[in-house]
């Protein structure tokens, strides 16, 4: 029975480059035959690319999704060469963000919201009966990997991060001591540098006298000089007489 068609989904799986071939899917069933999860489950990849490509809402809420072990056997063997697992991936994506998870799921992510991991060591190497300490310590190396189990303070940056991309709403976690925004620091005010006025020089440029005016300024000293010689002269000629 079909329960609802949506063309969101096709569209949500488009948007990606990587995945925007799936409309090339001829259903041959090379994935469903190749499929290893297939031989003791009951996906059937084909028909959930089907569901997909005609947007049926029953694909996100179904199992066969989560079934998937992400091998990448179908898309290695696709004649198309198209990104199965990845488009599954996705449709795990949209099933998530609109709620389809399963309780085992979202217990791994309450595991990962207070550890940093989602399969933690569980005890800690100090304490006996940890065989994930012993192993390591076998092979070389710390008995606690270089992780928030090294570095517990860490965690509360995996808490800020789920919190800011309201990821612990989604799957309704909330931690015992709730992680807050960092306030945004307010710009300080920089007092304005007041820069030293320019002096304006001055760009009238001095007036150039043409030659007309400096020879008649040259003739009219000349004739000054003449008349005070005659002048001159005259005095001189008078002086003589009266003697």
């Amino acid at each position: 029975m079909i329960t609802g068609v949506s063309t969101t989904i096709t569209e949500e799986i488009i948007k990606e480059e990587a995945l925007e071939f799936v409309r090339a899917c001829f259903q041959c069933g090379t994935c469903s035959g190749s499929c290893p999860s297939g031989r003791r489950t009951a996906i059937r990849t084909r028909q959930v690319i089907r569901r997909a490509l005609l947007g049926l809402d029953e694909v996100l809420s179904s199992d066969d999704i989560w079934l998937c072990s992400t091998c990448y056997t179908c898309y290695e063997r696709c004649p198309r060469s198209l990104p199965v697992t990845n488009i599954i991936i996705k449709l795990r994506n949209l099933a998530s963000q609109r709620g389809f998870m399963k309780p085992a799921h979202i217990q791994v992510t309450h595991i990962l919201s207070k550890t940093g991991h989602g399969v933690p060591l569980g005890v800690l190497s100090a304490e006996p009966g940890n065989n994930w300490s012993k192993m390591r310590e076998q092979y070389g190396l710390p008995g606690i990997p270089p992780t928030t189990h090294s570095h517990p303070e860490a965690v509360k940056d995996c808490q800020i991060l789920m919190h800011s991309t309201g990821f612990d709403t989604l799957v309704g976690f909330v931690p015992e001591n709730p992680p807050q925004k960092a306030a945004k620091p307010s710009p300080k005010k920089v007092a304005k540098k007041t820069k030293p006025k320019k002096v304006k020089k001055s760009t009238k440029k001095p007036k150039k006298t043409s030659k007309a005016k400096k020879s008649k300024k040259v003739k009219k000293t000349s004739k000054a000089i003449k008349s005070s010689k005659k002048k001159t002269r005259g005095k001189s000629k008078t002086k003589s007489k009266k003697e």
